[in-house]
């Protein structure tokens, strides 16, 4: 059976674990965190990061130093993860979900601004899979009406629009490292912070709403309690493990980008013919090959076809449910989505992970053509 997601194992790991467990410091902020947040910000052109326990502890960090709370309208798509709900939920805010692009399954401008009120005061965007085409249009229309964003950026680490990337169009970015993730330390996240302005608030939020950090640095005699924060900081074992993945990088998305172009060159020939719709690449993107997602064809049993895909040894799956539909939302109006309730009905995502061979890729590609056929 070719597992839907499999956690790769970097050659340093054990070291590096074993490193941190000699050094004694175990808790957040120590040389492997000062590690980590150099590579990433490597990835990310030089823009600040703050490790976090989760990428949806990034998320909510967000959320505080945004200070939202009660009446404060938040435009977010319906098509995301629970934890870019949650996040303005958590602070009181009212949410309002956006459909979704059609091709990309994300977020475009026209689905937000179909969205947004006079009442708006921030947006939660999710590119899906590391795939949008339109960021920049999304700053330029939030600055335009004064409205605060953060990119969740859990898909998009390695992705670029225009050379630029993923995780640095908004003031703040989540990333998460859960082991389904690219890059995974199991429970893992980090915040990016592209306004520098923000930098200091975010240390003390994270450092239980304390100035610890700059204590740690010689910077205060003292530390004090400043804000209402709360504990973002993952161990150093955590670090370390996630370091390990980071210094793997490379070879990580060679492997998850041969299998994805294997599975396109495989099925996009035969998309006409079927029915079935593979995710838009917009131009000037370079996708993260975080997702293989396709569309079964209308009119056919999507869960019919992960079926036969599992009876032919492959474990496949949908993806998210609609947030606007889900049962947390019954009493707050039921919204109607069209391209979000139809690609959340069709979608198929096959497996993908760096231990999968571009010779796995065909094999499973081949078996859910297979599938298609028979349904």
């Amino acid at each position: 059976m070719f597992p839907f997601s499999r956690p790769y194992r970097a050659p340093n790991e054990r070291a590096y674990i074993e490193q941190a467990l000699a050094s004694g410091h175990l808790a957040g902020d120590g040389p492997f965190t000062r590690r980590a947040h150099e590579q990433l910000r490597q990835h990310l052109d030089g823009a600040e990061v703050l490790l976090t326990t989760s990428g949806t502890h990034a998320l909510e960090l967000a959320a505080l130093l945004l200070e939202l709370g009660p009446g404060d309208e938040v435009v977010l798509p319906s098509f995301t993860f629970s934890s870019t709900a949650n996040a303005p939920a958590l602070r009181g805010a009212t949410l309002r979900f956006a459909d979704l692009d059609p091709g990309t399954f994300s977020m475009e401008l026209p689905q937000l601004e179909a969205a947004l009120t006079p009442r708006t005061r921030a947006v939660f965007a999710m590119p899906y899979g590391g795939v949008s085409r339109d960021m920049d249009a999304i700053a330029a229309c939030c600055a335009a009406r004064g409205i605060a964003w953060v990119e969740d950026n859990a898909h998009g680490l390695f992705a670029r629009l225009g050379g630029r990337p993923l995780g640095t169009f908004a003031p703040l970015a989540a990333l998460s490292f859960h082991q389904t993730k690219n890059l995974s330390c199991g429970e893992g996240g980090a915040l990016v912070i592209n306004d520098p302005a923000m930098r200091q608030r975010a240390e003390i939020l994270r450092e239980k709403g304390t100035d610890r950090s700059r204590f740690l640095r010689g910077e205060v005699d003292r530390y004090t309690w400043r804000a209402t924060g709360s504990s973002y900081l993952p161990s150093e074992v955590l670090a370390a493990l996630l370091v390990s993945q980071l210094d793997a990088a490379d070879a990580i998305q060679r492997a998850r980008r041969a299998a994805w172009d294997t599975y396109r060159g495989v099925l996009a020939p035969r998309a006409a013919d079927l029915g079935f719709t593979l995710q838009t690449i917009p131009e000037g993107l370079e996708h993260p090959a975080h997702v293989f997602a396709l569309l079964a064809p209308p009119g056919v049993d999507r869960d019919g076809v992960l079926r036969r895909l599992a009876a032919a040894g492959v474990k496949a799956t949908s993806h998210y449910e609609p947030l606007h539909r889900a049962p947390h939302e019954a009493g707050a109006g039921q919204q109607h989505l069209p391209h979000t309730e139809d690609v959340a009905a069709r979608l198929v995502r096959l497996p993908l992970y760096a231990d999968l061979t571009p010779g796995d890729a065909e094999s499973i590609a081949r078996r859910l053509l297979s599938a298609l056929e028979q349904a």
